[in-house]
């Protein structure tokens, strides 16, 4: 049995290594999650029902210049967000992004769009502005 634990343990942890973070992953997963956030934060402002337009924000992402890898973990990717405004013209904010070798990541959006770190609400408390920064993990 001593035997055997040791080497059951590996195989579990085997399957279990890091995820590949490539520019098409974290693209797919930002928009995603910009939109939730988006949505967080306009319930925080007592704005109601959201425009159904915000569901289809989308980003592509990039990594350095074209002499840096659109891959793997660490400082420097940046990502433009595509999301249709209630207007119908299509907004772009570009976010400062860093990923940790374990597929996380946190984006930093431009505050003279977003707004400031926090924001007050309708009933005066001051929060976090969920669209400043926010986190997010790569799925599968």
């Amino acid at each position: 049995m001593r035997r055997i634990l040791p080497l059951l343990l590996l195989a579990m942890l085997a399957g279990c290594g890091t995820p590949t973070i490539t520019a098409a992953r974290l693209s797919a997963d930002l928009g995603p999650t910009y939109r939730n956030m988006y949505v967080f934060q306009q319930q925080l402002l007592g704005h109601g029902r959201v425009p159904t337009s915000a569901d289809t924000a989308w980003s592509r992402c990039t990594r350095g210049g074209s002499s840096t890898s659109d891959s793997g973990a660490g400082d420097g990717w940046s990502c433009l967000v595509h999301w249709p405004a209630p207007d119908g013209h299509t907004e772009t904010l570009a976010y400062e992004v860093s990923v940790a070798p374990d597929g996380c990541y946190t984006a930093q959006g431009p505050s003279g769009y977003v707004g400031q770190q926090t924001l007050t609400t309708p009933d005066g408390r001051r929060v976090t502005n969920p669209l400043y920064e926010f986190d997010g993990c790569l799925r599968g």
